[in-house]
């Protein structure tokens, strides 16, 4: 494809400049698909004006990438422990209790606590009953196994 040179305006400025044939080349191999908008001076000057580690510059707005779904939108609820007003990412229904981050993690730590006693619990009374039968076992003279050779079973 043939290129000409082709005079533009330059946004910043207002004066104009030449796109040239060879600068249009680069750009249709580069993929680029909008002609420059602002003159080599203004380039430059905008160039240099730039912080070198996009990294480190402040960014002003919200960003957040969310894997491609819409952010979460949370909507406000008052604990029903504290009273305290509270977001949360659920319409509450009413039919059931909402709480505040601290009341939920107070409940939560009470519920692991109430559980691992409970299994503590349930511990103890298997390894009293294991030991209880193993009582009433040693009492007894051990049984001889008998295998029904007709039918196959012990």
């Amino acid at each position: 494809m043939a290129f000409n040179d082709r005079e533009l305006t330059c946004r910043d400025c207002g004066s104009s400049f030449v796109f040239t044939s060879g600068e249009q080349e680069f750009y249709a191999t580069k993929g680029l698909q909008h002609d420059p908008v602002r003159c080599p001076g203004c380039r430059q000057n905008r160039k240099l004006t730039r912080p070198e580690d996009r990294d480190e510059t402040p960014r002003f707005g919200v960003y957040s990438s969310w894997g491609g779904r819409t952010p979460r939108q949370l909507h406000v609820a008052s604990c029903s422990q504290c009273g305290k007003m509270t977001e949360v990412p659920f319409v509450s229904r009413g039919d059931r209790p909402v709480y505040c981050s601290d009341c939920y993690n107070d409940i939560r730590k009470k519920q692991e606590a109430q559980e691992l006693a409970e299994a503590e619990s349930a511990s103890s009374r298997i390894h009293a009953a294991g030991a209880k039968a193993l009582l009433a076992l040693e009492g007894e003279a051990p049984r001889p196994i008998v295998i029904d050779e007709e039918a196959g079973r012990l």
